[in-house]
This record gives structure tokens, C-alpha cells and sequence, in this order.
């Protein structure tokens, strides 16, 4: 089952065509139903107090504590590689990465499987303060309910490569210290 992501609510990810708008009909409602009985199940089998019915389901990639410096250097090289590729939203490959694209991509040349959305790829580790992030640790930044919206490769010295935003590039930058949450280890 697939829970709807943050990212996926916004009105410029629904096509907008005659008939195809978004309804309120009796099915849709029922299908958030479902979600929400889905969510507390999960919950309750988890023994977790409670989760929001918009919570993501666990990430389906085997979580990696402790990456080697060599894996977390190749990963590198390989977002490193990538500098200059244009910036496209959904995009996982060299000829457009949006942010977890370019992280998800750059750590599977290194043999690391992560999750495709940035959300879950920051649930796959062990989360670190940014003060204590180390070379090769994705640095994170969430909205004010703890939804992780960007990610990058941290390269240390206050220096990261991340894919920004449209119209922009792959490239290495100083680290934006605007609602960055932490760092993860993995």
C-alpha cells in the first residue's frame, strides 16, 4: 500500500485536464478510509502510541548503519561526477536529477540501496546533529511537521553537492543552514 507524500498533495502534481480533476465522491472517501485503517493497524501491530493517518509506511530499503568511508567516498565521486546535470523534478538519472535522485543514485554506484523519496531516504539511517555529521552523511531539511523535503551528500568543511531546485544544477555549495533538521548516518 502507498500513502500519499507531501510533495504529491500539491495542486502542480494533479493533472488538470477536463474530467480529470480531484473529486470528493464517495469512493475518495472511502479510500481515505481505508488509509486511515491501514495507518492505525500498522500502528497498533508496531505498538507505536499513535501515527498520523498521513504517515509514510517504512522505508522498504534495508537499513545500512555504518557505511564504509570507502562506500560513502564512491558515492561521492559519483554525485561528483554529476556536476552540471540539469535539475529535474523526479528525476534518478544522469540526465536529470531532482535531490533524493541524485543521493539514491550516487549511493547505488557504491552498492547502497536507499529509498526513492528523500522522506524515507532520511529514515534509513541514524539520525546525527548536524555539528557531528561526517563526510558522506546526508544532511536533511523538514517543514515545521517533520517532513523531510530536501537532501544532500554532506563533503565536510561546511560544503555539500545536492541537486537544489528547478532551473538550477547539480552542483557542490556551502551548506544552507534554512530549516536543516540534521544529518543522517549510514
Amino acid at each position: 500500500m502507498r500513502l500519499p507524500r507531501q510533495h504529491e498533495r500539491t495542486q502542480a502534481c494533479r493533472p488538470t485536464g477536463p474530467g480529470r480533476q480531484a473529486t470528493s465522491s464517495r469512493r475518495a472517501r472511502r479510500g481515505r478510509r481505508r488509509l486511515t485503517v491501514a495507518a492505525l493497524a500498522a500502528a497498533l501491530t508496531l505498538g507505536t502510541a499513535s501515527v498520523p493517518a498521513h504517515a509514510a509506511p517504512p522505508a522498504e530499503a534495508e537499513r545500512v548503519h555504518q557505511l564504509s568511508s570507502s562506500a560513502a567516498e564512491k558515492a561521492i565521486d559519483a554525485a561528483e561526477s554529476q556536476k552540471g546535470t540539469p535539475y529535474s523534478w523526479g528525476g534518478s538519472r544522469p540526465g536529470g536529477f531532482d535531490c533524493s535522485g541524485l543521493v539514491q543514485w550516487s549511493f547505488k554506484q557504491a552498492g547502497v540501496s536507499l529509498p526513492r523519496v528523500a522522506h524515507d531516504q532520511v529514515r534509513s539511517g541514524t539520525r546525527v546533529s548536524y555539528a557531528n555529521a561526517r563526510r558522506g552523511d546526508l544532511l536533511y531539511w523538514a517543514d515545521s511537521g517533520g517532513y523531510a523535503y530536501h537532501v544532500a551528500i554532506y563533503l565536510g568543511g561546511g560544503r555539500m553537492i545536492d541537486a537544489p531546485r528547478s532551473g538550477d544544477r547539480v552542483r557542490e555549495r556551502d551548506v544552507t543552514r534554512y530549516n536543516l533538521a540534521g544529518a543522517v548516518r549510514l
